[in-house]
């Protein structure tokens, strides 16, 4: 079982505010620690590596023109450059993914569409030009912007993974199913389909084996942590190693975690 799965990472905000606040420095927008700490980036990287890790997310989740407006000074090239370039430092053999979020807002019209394509060409951009190795679309939930966000990245000769959020109904917060995930991205040939954020393991379950009802493509499985130990974690994702190709850990999971997962998978 372990030689056909992918273990990802965990949590990356979740885990930099927490290592922040051991080291006593202040809570801030986690991009930034990119340019101000890039140690802690660095490190979080290497642990996820050391606990099993096979692809980690760069620290590019929210590095968008919207976001860094709030941030004067703050460029997405240069963070997207930043953030990709520390984590190929700690990886190693393990394959680094450049981090795209939705927008704060789905688009109203074709000018807004527009605009949101340009948003997503910027920072993919910069990520593929940084040598990422693919593009994960991650925590989506509304169909406009996860369409717009695969066109962009489906210019690049890059595997593209798509994830969105569900909530216990089994769908989107816009009503959006699995079984219209994968038709809206089929045009964009996406190499891994999937969730990620919302519930833990054990409630996201029935989302993955829906998808698994309706398509072939590998799965991602990412949950929260939920309340639950390392051991606990790793117990509750045992079901999902069935069906998912590509398992880890969202909001609330640390290294220890996928270290646990690592150890389970290795048992089985």
């Amino acid at each position: 079982m372990d030689r056909s799965i992918t273990l990802l990472d965990g949590a990356t905000g979740t885990n930099l505010w927490a290592m922040a606040r051991q080291r006593g420095l202040s809570r801030a927008f986690v991009g930034l620690y990119n340019h101000t700490h890039p140690e802690l980036v660095r490190e979080l990287a290497a642990q996820f590596v050391a606990a099993g890790s096979e692809i980690i997310l760069a620290n590019t989740f929210c590095a968008n023109r919207p976001t860094l407006m709030n941030y004067p000074g703050c460029h997405v090239r240069d963070m997207v450059s930043a953030a990709v370039a520390l984590a190929k430092e700690a990886c190693g053999a393990a394959r680094v993914a450049l981090d795209v979020a939705p927008l704060p807002k789905p688009p109203k019209d074709r000018t807004d569409r527009l605009g949101a394509a340009e948003i997503y060409d910027e920072q993919i951009g910069a990520g593929v030009d940084a040598g990422a190795d693919l593009i994960f679309l991650e925590t989506f939930w509304e169909p406009t912007l996860l369409t717009i966000a695969a066109e962009r990245a489906a210019q690049y000769d890059l595997p593209l993974f798509c994830s969105m959020t569900f909530a216990e109904n089994g769908a989107t917060f816009a009503g959006v199913t699995p079984g219209e995930t994968v038709q809206l991205l089929e045009p964009y040939h996406p190499a891994a389909v999937g969730l990620n954020c919302s519930c833990g393991p054990t409630d996201s379950l029935p989302v993955l084996r829906a998808f698994r009802q309706v398509t072939d493509l590998p799965l991602i499985y990412k949950p929260n942590a939920g309340e639950h130990t390392p051991a606990d974690f790793a117990e509750a994702m045992a079901p999902a190693l069935e069906i998912a190709r590509y398992v880890g850990g969202c909001c609330g999971t640390t290294p220890a975690d996928i270290a646990a997962l690592r150890r389970m998978m290795r048992k089985k």
